[in-house]
């Protein structure tokens, strides 16, 4: 029989598979079994984990970047890979689960550490799939490289004493789109002190002029235009992260885990902006 062990694959973008490979540790601490991470890159992150990130330090987890034969073999099963993985993964483990599956069961109260306890596991996730809550303290094994520590610092400093995070979704995302329009970010920041300044972290520049012209001077963004395919547009994600997290209160998009995810790591409130309210 096959030692009890985890194999894991976080799905999404940046803030989704920090929070996922969050849940794996955790999984991995309370089962006692190894956690072994598989960074797939794609699309929607386009640069390795080495490239953003200082290693884990967690005994008993380890992380690698996908091989061309994990392309194959333990990739998500999905069309452009003709589903293969899923005929592998099938035979190769003695249980395995998917990211949708894995994101119902977090909403159904699944006990994930008795479902993987002793046995030989597949698991892709988008989520911290423990519970519905993320607890505090779960992104401190993630630490940004040097080099981005130091973009991170020096934008704190310009930023001054309590700003205010502004993270506006929208390119693909629906969600954000209908339900965080850009009036209403406005009329929240026109309710804040008239000397507050804001980062704004976005993926659509037309939203970084319009802030500029209606905050003048008051608005610090990235100058270069926002690309999660490539590195150098992770590198800026990653610091945009770390910067809404110096943040003392972060305005953000609904839907969005990266809004969440800097909230978190700075321990501040989030407040989503809703035309809903």
């Amino acid at each position: 029989m096959t030692n009890p062990s985890i194999d894991f694959v976080p799905v999404g973008g940046l803030g989704n598979r920090m929070r996922a490979i969050a849940g794996g540790i955790e999984l991995a601490r309370q089962t006692g079994q190894p956690l072994r991470i598989v960074w797939f890159r794609d699309a929607g992150l386009g640069c390795r984990f080495n490239q953003l990130f200082l290693p884990l330090q967690h005994e008993g987890v380890s992380l690698r970047e996908a091989s061309p034969a994990d392309y194959l073999l333990l990739d998500r099963p999905r069309p452009r890979n003709l589903f293969i993985p899923r005929l592998y993964q099938r035979l190769a483990y003695d249980i395995r689960i998917e990211e949708r599956t894995t994101a119902r069961g977090m909403y159904d109260g699944k006990n994930f550490v008795q479902w993987t306890k002793g046995h030989h596991t597949w698991m892709a996730s988008y989520h911290y799939f423990h519970s519905l809550t993320i607890p505090q303290g779960i992104y401190a094994p993630f630490r940004p490289l040097p080099h981005l520590e130091q973009r991170i610092d020096a934008m704190a400093h310009q930023l001054g004493d309590r700003p205010v995070g502004i993270h506006i979704r929208r390119t693909d995302h629906t969600q954000a789109i209908a339900e965080s329009p850009t009036e209403d970010f406005i009329s929240r920041m026109k309710q804040l002190s008239p000397d507050t300044r804001f980062y704004l972290a976005t993926d659509d520049e037309q939203e970084k002029e319009t802030l500029r012209k209606t905050f003048p001077g008051r608005v610090f963004t990235a100058e270069s235009k926002a690309e999660r395919g490539s590195l150098r547009g992770m590198e800026d994600a990653l610091v945009e992260m770390y910067i809404l997290s110096r943040t003392s209160l972060i305005l953000g998009s609904a839907g969005s885990s990266f809004s969440a995810t800097a909230a978190n790591i700075g321990g501040i409130r989030l407040e989503i902006v809703s035309g809903e309210k």
